[in-house]
């Protein structure tokens, strides 16, 4: 019994040791720098985790919630594209049908709807949860610009995603703000036709609205997801410093 004792703690003791032990026999940041380089497993499961952060009170899985919103996002996202049609007068009628006539469209519609909201509510409150335990400072300075500009990119999506629901209210959304994009000196104009293309009064749905919310951003948002991920690994995990 004791030779089994032995041998379980000393598997166990490389996944999970104390903030101590850390302290007294390795350093976990230079481990991961030493390692991780040229090994992508040990950033997925590195070989010592800080047993603080384990706890569900330390980060409140608002990172991981976040993630998870997105990928309902994205399942729903493309099941909806099989029948909405972008459009000053199509975008608003599709929205419809696919409440009232695709079967199980207003479930996805709602769920939709619903993980964009839950998205914006976790993104913030990591957001919060981040410089509440300063996990923003170095070396953590870099990871923390691509957190904001995953909550800018989170807060667009989001706005054109109520655009494209075509609404009259979508319409004067997407008016406003073409005409604040075209108050910039010198590129307004050319900016507020690439972002918007020719938005209408009665409806912000277009073809490039739709392009920007159904493929460019998305795309740009896992690519950063995923580099934010690689370096919360690369920086050493996200214990107090």
């Amino acid at each position: 019994m004791k030779d089994s004792k032995e041998t379980e703690t000393s598997v166990q003791r490389p996944i999970l040791m104390s903030d101590h032990d850390q302290k007294e026999k390795l350093s976990p940041v230079h481990k991961l720098e030493g390692n991780s380089r040229n090994n992508f497993i040990n950033h997925v499961r590195p070989r010592f985790i800080s047993e603080r952060v384990l706890s569900v009170f330390y980060t409140f899985c608002l990172g991981g919630l976040s993630f998870l919103a997105f990928l309902m996002l994205g399942i729903t996202g493309i099941l909806l594209m099989f029948h909405y049609q972008p459009g000053a007068s199509s975008g608003y009628s599709s929205v419809l049908t696919i409440g009232s006539v695709i079967p199980y469209g207003y479930i996805i519609r709602n769920l939709h709807y619903w993980s964009a909201q839950i998205m914006i509510v976790t993104v913030n409150l990591h957001m919060v949860r981040v410089v509440w335990t300063h996990s923003y400072k170095p070396p953590r300075q870099l990871n923390w610009l691509v957190g904001v500009g995953l909550l800018v990119l989170v807060l667009v999506l989001d706005f054109t995603g109520y655009l494209l629901v075509g609404s009259q209210e979508s319409g004067a959304a997407a008016t406003v703000a073409a005409n604040l994009l075209k108050q910039i000196p010198g590129l307004g104009t050319a900016l507020a036709q690439i972002a918007l293309g020719e938005p209408s009064a009665l409806s912000g749905s277009t073809l490039v609205v739709y392009v920007w919310h159904c493929a460019v951003l998305p795309l740009a948002m896992l690519w950063l997801q995923l580099y934010h991920f690689w370096r919360i690994r690369r920086d050493g995990g996200v214990r107090p410093l």
